[in-house]
């Protein structure tokens, strides 16, 4: 029986072991654990006021900075695993790769190489902002592949969320050129139409000129309408020249008004609104008539101070 010992235990069943989470677990938990301690800031944000408040807060906004070593770790660890681009693209989205972590953003560059146009086109849509550098990438990516209808998403993504770098002005260029007729064309003439680049008025008139679209035109006319209207104001006292420049601004949102007002309402709307604005109180023109309760609850007129230095301050609470 003794000797039987020895063979009896060799039968026994080891007890099970817990296994080692996979790639795709360890991420899901990562975000789990994220999204949670963002929601416990949160709370405890809302309980807080003032300076106290001001520094949780900055602690609820660079989370993402805290977490950035893990998800990048967890990439570095399984390089061949889908979950890799998962992790990297995350650290990009919340937690500023440029700055934070340039070597997931070394390796985003080096993935986009690899990638289908149309998965890239989709992470592209989850990121907020990019560094210059990953724009350049993408770029590249679409001049390579620009016989690809998907090459102009690239370039559309490029312009309207770098539109601040040089990069963002060469993509909006090339997008003009080569795709003039693609979906975000309109939504890049928005983008123009608050620049302050020299070249975003070149530009709004060569995509109102090449567009085949009611809607497109509309958008680049109403854009030139904004964009000049606010070069107005900065002109400060030099009246003659504003005068000008405000002429050519209320062309284009007439344009919008007539031309295009019946396919595009939504637009037609705001071009009247503006144009409003632009004939009425830009620099340089009379005040309106203003009537109301001051502090003591004793009515006043704008009028009854003319002659005199005012400083009007709008505000409100919503």
């Amino acid at each position: 029986m003794l000797l039987a010992l020895p063979a009896l235990r060799g039968d026994d069943k080891p007890k099970d072991e817990p296994k080692p989470s996979s790639a795709k677990e360890q991420h899901e938990a990562l975000v789990k654990d994220y999204n949670a301690k963002r929601s416990e800031l949160l709370t405890e944000v809302r309980k807080l006021k003032g300076e106290e408040q001001q520094k949780l807060l900055q602690k609820y906004f660079g989370l993402g900075k805290d977490f950035a070593d893990k998800f990048y770790k967890l990439a570095e660890d399984n390089p061949k695993d889908p979950v890799a681009a998962e992790a990297l693209f995350w650290v990009l989205q919340n937690a500023e790769g440029s700055s934070v972590h340039p070597k997931a953003l070394d390796k985003v560059t080096a993935l986009m190489d690899e990638m289908s146009l149309k998965d890239l086109v989709q992470r592209l849509r989850t990121l907020r902002g990019a560094p210059p550098k990953l724009m350049e990438t993408v770029f590249k990516r679409a001049e390579k592949d620009e016989k690809d209808a998907l090459a102009g998403d690239l370039l559309a993504w490029i312009a309207t969320t770098g539109s601040s770098y040089p990069i963002g002005q060469k993509a909006t260029d090339r997008l003009v050129d080569k795709y003039p007729e693609h979906a975000a064309i309109a939504q890049v003439c928005l983008v123009l139409s608050r620049s302050g680049s020299a070249k975003a008025v070149d530009t709004l008139k060569q995509i109102l000129e090449k567009s085949s679209k009611p809607a497109v035109k509309a958008a680049a006319a109403l854009g030139l309408g904004k964009n000049l209207s606010t070069q107005t104001d900065k002109l400060g006292d030099k009246l003659a020249e504003a005068d000008k420049v405000a002429a050519e601004a209320e062309k284009y949102f007439v344009m919008v008004i007539d031309q295009f007002g019946k396919d595009s309402p939504a637009q037609r709307k705001e071009a009247e609104q503006e144009l409003k604005a632009l004939r009425t109180v830009r620099v340089g023109k009379e005040a309106p008539i203003i009537t109301a309760p001051d502090l003591d609850e004793k009515e006043f007129k704008l009028s009854d101070y003319r002659g005199k230095v005012v400083l009007i301050d709008f505000w409100g609470h919503w």
